[in-house]
């Protein structure tokens, strides 16, 4: 559990972040069910439309892993230094990074606005091409 004041700063923003990434994750899943009840001859455009949408979620899960795993350590550090409990340790310890506790609305700094381009476009791309894969599956079908 971290302080409120570190909390407030992100944890509502990675939840729904993650809520976002899990759902187009099952859908691009549940759209392997779609392309076993095509015909045969159009299972490879349409397993090929799907190594784009995998790529794509894989790095933003990758970089949020990435980032999330930075936020611990800096939290971890910082707690350490003050000799304090992680869960005790408020926002203004650690509001030089303050970058890093931002997911989908951009904040200062360079990292704080290009991450969460990153992590919007990769989502909202990756949703749009899941949508296309099911219009082009039942249209061909």
């Amino acid at each position: 559990m971290l302080h409120h004041t570190i909390a407030d700063r992100y944890v509502r923003q990675r939840t729904m972040y993650g809520r976002l990434l899990r759902m187009c994750f099952a859908f691009a899943g549940m759209f392997w069910i779609v392309i076993y009840l095509q015909p045969l001859q159009s299972h490879e455009a349409l397993r090929s439309g799907q190594s784009v949408i995998y790529f794509i979620l894989m790095t933003v899960w990758g970089l949020d892993y990435m980032r999330e795993q930075r936020r611990l350590t800096l939290i971890i550090n910082a707690a350490n230094e003050r000799g304090i409990p992680p869960n005790e340790l408020e926002f203004a310890a650690v509001a030089d990074r303050a970058s890093l506790f931002s997911m989908l609305t951009p904040s200062r700094g360079i990292a704080g606005i290009v991450f969460p381009i990153i992590f919007t476009a990769g989502l909202i791309s990756a949703y749009v091409l899941v949508v296309m894969q099911y219009i082009m599956a039942f249209r061909s079908a």
